[in-house]
């Protein structure tokens, strides 16, 4: 039987695919596996962290999914935009290793936050290179989620690219469903502003996505986002 969430996103797809103003060009539905909460102890995927924790709402409720995950675009007459992203596993999530930070070139101090990244989303069909992640650090609750892309944003005293978000795990989930994965819809959650930034023409994805969602899925509330994007402009 299916959780809350997975409810959620699998709904999010269907009503995707109901609309004839947007293309579904891909998309993933896996199968139920393990929650995180059977994953425990922590250690068994990696020793150094015997002092990270996860949220209580992570393990309370969480797709539980192989992955799932969709690619989408607009088609007229709506303005052009599209939305991207798949969710893996909590196994997967817990067990794909830390980044290859060889021949990077960065300081001590940047080689150890990547180190601590696992992403818990990404564009995995149109090479945007948009990634989400979540960061295993130690004594932290709720533990940070970073978005990275390939922009000038974000810096000192992490790498260029990674920005953290105002949101867990379990929220940023939750507004997935919402945003459909939207192009650039991380950074409402951002102290980014989208206009004169690296971001401007990422941010245009979720200027459209404001003007035409509330219409197209009213059984969603925007205003939460709509305050946030109108804080950023």
């Amino acid at each position: 039987m299916f959780n809350h969430i997975e409810r959620g996103l699998l709904a999010s797809l269907g009503q995707l695919s109901q609309q004839s103003s947007i293309e579904v060009i891909d998309e993933l539905r896996g199968e139920i596996n393990q929650p995180f909460s059977e994953l425990l102890p922590l250690t068994d995927f990696e020793r150094d962290w015997r002092d990270v924790s996860l949220d209580f709402d992570t393990l309370e409720e969480s797709s539980r999914l192989d992955e799932i995950g969709v690619y989408w675009q607009t088609k007229p007459p709506l303005p052009q935009f599209f939305g991207e992203y798949r969710i893996p596993s909590p196994y997967e999530v817990l067990a794909q290793g830390t980044q290859d930070t060889g021949g990077m070139g960065i300081q001590r101090v940047q080689r150890d936050f990547l180190r601590q990244l696992r992403y818990i989303d990404h564009a995995w069909q149109s090479g945007s290179g948009s990634t989400t992640w979540i960061r295993m650090s130690p004594n932290t609750s709720p533990l940070e989620i970073w978005q990275h892309d390939l922009t000038m944003t974000g810096g000192t005293p992490y790498p260029h690219g990674y920005v953290q978000l105002d949101i867990t795990y379990r929220k940023y989930i939750e507004t997935l469903i919402l945003t459909k994965g939207t192009r650039g819809w991380q950074y409402l959650f951002a102290d980014v502003p989208f206009r004169d930034s690296p971001i401007a023409e990422i941010a245009e994805n979720v200027t459209h996505m404001l003007q035409v969602f509330p219409d197209l899925f009213p059984e969603h509330d925007y205003s939460e986002l709509q305050q946030r994007w109108e804080a950023r402009r």
